[in-house]
Protein backbone atom coordinates (compact mmCIF):
# COMPACT_ATOMS: atom_id res chain seq x y z
CA UNK A 1 0.00 0.00 0.00
CA UNK A 2 2.90 2.43 0.66
CA UNK A 3 4.11 2.04 -2.53
CA UNK A 4 0.88 2.08 -4.38
CA UNK A 5 1.11 5.79 -5.52
CA UNK A 6 5.04 5.31 -6.55
CA UNK A 7 4.09 2.40 -8.95
CA UNK A 8 0.87 3.74 -9.96
CA UNK A 9 2.03 7.28 -11.62
CA UNK A 10 5.07 5.62 -14.06
CA UNK A 11 2.80 3.05 -15.43
CA UNK A 12 0.19 5.12 -15.54
CA UNK A 13 2.43 7.66 -17.67
CA UNK A 14 4.01 5.07 -19.06
CA UNK A 15 0.47 3.70 -20.96
CA UNK A 16 -0.41 7.09 -21.99
CA UNK A 17 2.56 7.67 -23.78
CA UNK A 18 3.36 6.46 -27.17
CA UNK A 19 5.45 3.23 -27.45
CA UNK A 20 9.14 3.92 -27.78
CA UNK A 21 12.24 3.10 -25.93
CA UNK A 22 12.61 5.54 -23.64
CA UNK A 23 8.98 5.30 -22.51
CA UNK A 24 9.73 3.33 -19.31
CA UNK A 25 12.94 4.84 -18.69
CA UNK A 26 10.95 6.72 -15.48
CA UNK A 27 10.30 3.45 -13.96
CA UNK A 28 12.47 3.49 -11.13
CA UNK A 29 11.76 3.51 -6.97
CA UNK A 30 14.39 4.45 -4.78
CA UNK A 31 16.91 1.81 -3.78
CA UNK A 32 16.67 0.07 -0.63
CA UNK A 33 20.03 -0.13 1.66
CA UNK A 34 18.46 -1.97 4.91
CA UNK A 35 20.44 -4.87 6.28
CA UNK A 36 18.68 -7.49 6.97
CA UNK A 37 19.00 -10.71 8.86
CA UNK A 38 15.84 -13.80 8.42
CA UNK A 39 15.79 -17.12 9.40
CA UNK A 40 13.16 -18.92 7.11
CA UNK A 41 11.79 -21.83 8.98
CA UNK A 42 10.16 -25.37 8.03
CA UNK A 43 11.03 -29.06 8.26
CA UNK A 44 13.89 -29.58 6.13
CA UNK A 45 17.49 -31.92 6.77
CA UNK A 46 19.48 -28.79 4.73
CA UNK A 47 19.81 -25.78 4.53
CA UNK A 48 19.65 -23.02 1.62
CA UNK A 49 21.87 -19.84 2.53
CA UNK A 50 22.08 -16.06 1.51
CA UNK A 51 24.05 -13.25 1.80
CA UNK A 52 24.08 -9.73 -0.06
CA UNK A 53 26.25 -6.78 -0.17
CA UNK A 54 24.80 -3.73 -1.78
CA UNK A 55 26.74 -2.34 -4.78
CA UNK A 56 25.67 -1.12 -8.33
CA UNK A 57 23.78 -1.33 -10.95
CA UNK A 58 24.76 -2.41 -14.64
CA UNK A 59 25.92 1.07 -15.98
CA UNK A 60 28.30 1.54 -13.49
CA UNK A 61 31.87 1.22 -14.10
CA UNK A 62 32.34 -1.35 -11.00
CA UNK A 63 29.87 -3.59 -12.07
CA UNK A 64 31.92 -5.41 -14.86
CA UNK A 65 35.21 -5.84 -11.96
CA UNK A 66 32.20 -7.15 -9.73
CA UNK A 67 30.76 -9.56 -12.47
CA UNK A 68 34.50 -10.80 -12.89
CA UNK A 69 35.07 -11.17 -8.48
CA UNK A 70 32.26 -13.14 -8.48
CA UNK A 71 33.59 -16.28 -10.97
CA UNK A 72 36.50 -15.47 -9.08
CA UNK A 73 35.51 -16.34 -5.84
CA UNK A 74 33.02 -19.05 -7.31
CA UNK A 75 35.77 -20.80 -8.85
CA UNK A 76 38.95 -20.06 -6.00
CA UNK A 77 37.17 -20.61 -3.06
CA UNK A 78 33.43 -21.16 -2.57
CA UNK A 79 33.38 -24.09 -4.62
CA UNK A 80 36.25 -25.97 -2.59
CA UNK A 81 34.45 -24.55 0.53
CA UNK A 82 31.15 -24.96 0.01
CA UNK A 83 30.53 -27.80 -2.31
CA UNK A 84 33.73 -29.90 -1.86
CA UNK A 85 34.18 -29.97 1.60
CA UNK A 86 30.61 -28.44 2.94
CA UNK A 87 28.83 -31.25 1.26
CA UNK A 88 26.38 -28.58 -0.67
CA UNK A 89 24.51 -29.44 -3.72
CA UNK A 90 25.77 -26.17 -4.97
CA UNK A 91 26.98 -22.95 -3.89
CA UNK A 92 28.67 -19.52 -5.27
CA UNK A 93 28.53 -16.11 -5.75
CA UNK A 94 26.95 -13.68 -8.43
CA UNK A 95 26.79 -9.74 -8.99
CA UNK A 96 23.48 -8.76 -9.84
CA UNK A 97 22.69 -5.23 -11.85
CA UNK A 98 19.03 -5.22 -11.48
CA UNK A 99 19.18 -5.08 -8.03
CA UNK A 100 22.93 -3.54 -7.28
CA UNK A 101 23.43 -6.44 -5.09
CA UNK A 102 26.21 -9.35 -4.58
CA UNK A 103 24.73 -12.06 -3.46
CA UNK A 104 26.60 -15.02 -1.93
CA UNK A 105 24.15 -18.39 -1.97
CA UNK A 106 24.67 -22.12 -1.73
CA UNK A 107 21.69 -24.55 -1.42
CA UNK A 108 20.30 -28.47 -0.26
CA UNK A 109 23.50 -27.59 2.31
CA UNK A 110 24.08 -29.52 5.03
CA UNK A 111 25.82 -26.74 6.93
CA UNK A 112 24.65 -23.61 8.18
CA UNK A 113 26.63 -21.19 11.06
CA UNK A 114 29.83 -22.73 8.58
CA UNK A 115 28.75 -21.53 5.47
CA UNK A 116 27.40 -18.40 6.23
CA UNK A 117 31.20 -18.19 7.75
CA UNK A 118 32.83 -18.97 4.57
CA UNK A 119 31.24 -16.64 2.61
CA UNK A 120 33.21 -13.82 4.80
CA UNK A 121 36.21 -16.19 4.59
CA UNK A 122 36.37 -15.74 0.61
CA UNK A 123 36.57 -12.12 1.15
CA UNK A 124 39.85 -12.43 3.35
CA UNK A 125 41.16 -15.01 1.34
CA UNK A 126 40.86 -12.80 -1.76
CA UNK A 127 42.65 -9.98 -0.04
CA UNK A 128 45.42 -11.33 1.77
CA UNK A 129 46.76 -14.14 -0.52
CA UNK A 130 48.91 -14.08 -3.82
CA UNK A 131 46.94 -15.31 -6.73
CA UNK A 132 48.22 -17.11 -10.23
CA UNK A 133 47.32 -14.81 -13.01
CA UNK A 134 44.74 -17.77 -14.54
CA UNK A 135 43.01 -17.83 -11.62
CA UNK A 136 42.20 -14.18 -13.01
CA UNK A 137 41.98 -15.34 -16.63
CA UNK A 138 39.47 -18.26 -16.16
CA UNK A 139 36.92 -15.87 -14.07
CA UNK A 140 37.23 -13.42 -17.24
CA UNK A 141 36.99 -16.14 -19.46
CA UNK A 142 33.71 -17.10 -17.89
CA UNK A 143 32.07 -13.87 -17.73
CA UNK A 144 32.73 -13.52 -21.56
CA UNK A 145 31.66 -16.92 -22.23
CA UNK A 146 28.36 -16.19 -20.68
CA UNK A 147 28.20 -13.34 -23.11
CA UNK A 148 29.06 -14.99 -26.06
CA UNK A 149 27.47 -18.38 -25.74
CA UNK A 150 24.28 -19.50 -28.53
CA UNK A 151 20.79 -19.04 -27.93
CA UNK A 152 17.57 -20.07 -29.51
CA UNK A 153 15.87 -17.47 -31.54
CA UNK A 154 13.51 -17.21 -28.66
CA UNK A 155 16.47 -16.56 -26.14
CA UNK A 156 17.72 -13.89 -28.80
CA UNK A 157 14.47 -12.26 -29.12
CA UNK A 158 14.13 -11.68 -25.15
CA UNK A 159 17.36 -10.69 -24.94
CA UNK A 160 17.15 -7.73 -27.60
CA UNK A 161 13.91 -7.01 -26.00
CA UNK A 162 14.77 -6.52 -22.63
CA UNK A 163 18.50 -4.79 -23.57
CA UNK A 164 16.01 -2.45 -25.84
CA UNK A 165 13.55 -1.60 -22.78
CA UNK A 166 16.71 -1.00 -20.39
CA UNK A 167 18.24 0.98 -22.37
CA UNK A 168 21.63 -1.17 -23.54
CA UNK A 169 23.09 -0.03 -26.44
CA UNK A 170 25.29 -2.16 -28.35
CA UNK A 171 28.32 0.58 -27.99
CA UNK A 172 27.56 0.15 -23.37
CA UNK A 173 27.64 -3.80 -24.29
CA UNK A 174 31.03 -3.16 -25.51
CA UNK A 175 32.55 -0.91 -23.23
CA UNK A 176 31.05 -3.37 -20.83
CA UNK A 177 33.31 -6.30 -22.43
CA UNK A 178 36.30 -4.45 -22.71
CA UNK A 179 35.94 -3.64 -19.12
CA UNK A 180 36.31 -7.36 -18.29
CA UNK A 181 39.01 -8.02 -20.33
CA UNK A 182 40.99 -5.26 -18.70
CA UNK A 183 40.37 -6.37 -15.10
CA UNK A 184 43.26 -6.77 -12.80
CA UNK A 185 43.83 -7.94 -9.14
CA UNK A 186 44.37 -4.86 -8.07
CA UNK A 187 40.66 -3.78 -9.26
CA UNK A 188 39.45 -7.12 -7.81
CA UNK A 189 40.88 -6.23 -4.12
CA UNK A 190 39.51 -3.10 -4.85
CA UNK A 191 35.84 -3.33 -5.23
CA UNK A 192 35.97 -5.69 -2.74
CA UNK A 193 37.24 -3.25 0.41
CA UNK A 194 34.87 -1.10 -1.40
CA UNK A 195 31.55 -2.65 -1.00
CA UNK A 196 32.07 -5.27 1.29
CA UNK A 197 34.92 -4.34 4.09
CA UNK A 198 33.52 -3.06 7.05
CA UNK A 199 29.88 -3.89 5.51
CA UNK A 200 26.85 -5.52 7.18
CA UNK A 201 25.22 -7.62 4.99
CA UNK A 202 21.74 -8.70 4.36
CA UNK A 203 21.22 -12.72 5.67
CA UNK A 204 18.61 -14.63 4.52
CA UNK A 205 18.09 -18.39 5.26
CA UNK A 206 16.16 -21.58 5.19
CA UNK A 207 16.49 -24.09 7.62
CA UNK A 208 14.73 -26.23 10.28
CA UNK A 209 13.69 -24.23 13.63
CA UNK A 210 15.84 -26.42 15.50
CA UNK A 211 19.13 -25.10 13.48
CA UNK A 212 18.25 -21.59 13.21
CA UNK A 213 18.15 -21.28 17.12
CA UNK A 214 21.87 -21.77 16.61
CA UNK A 215 22.06 -18.63 14.74
CA UNK A 216 24.56 -16.17 16.25
CA UNK A 217 23.14 -13.26 14.15
CA UNK A 218 22.15 -10.35 15.80
CA UNK A 219 18.69 -9.15 15.18
CA UNK A 220 17.82 -12.05 13.34
CA UNK A 221 14.40 -12.58 12.23
CA UNK A 222 12.67 -16.01 12.86
CA UNK A 223 9.52 -16.28 10.60
CA UNK A 224 7.75 -19.92 10.15
CA UNK A 225 7.12 -21.04 6.46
Amino acid sequence: PECEELLSAPVAQAWATKSNENALHDFTLEPIRQSVAQAWTTSTQVNFCAQAYPTVPANHKDHPTLQVLAGFLRNGYLHSAIREKGGAYGGGASQDGSSASFRFYSYRDPRLEETLTDFAKSIDWLLNTEHADNQLEEAVLGVIAAMDKPSSPAGEAKAAFYNRVFGRSIDQRMTFRERVLATTFDELRAVAERYFVGVTPSVAVITSANAAQTLKIEGLEVIKI
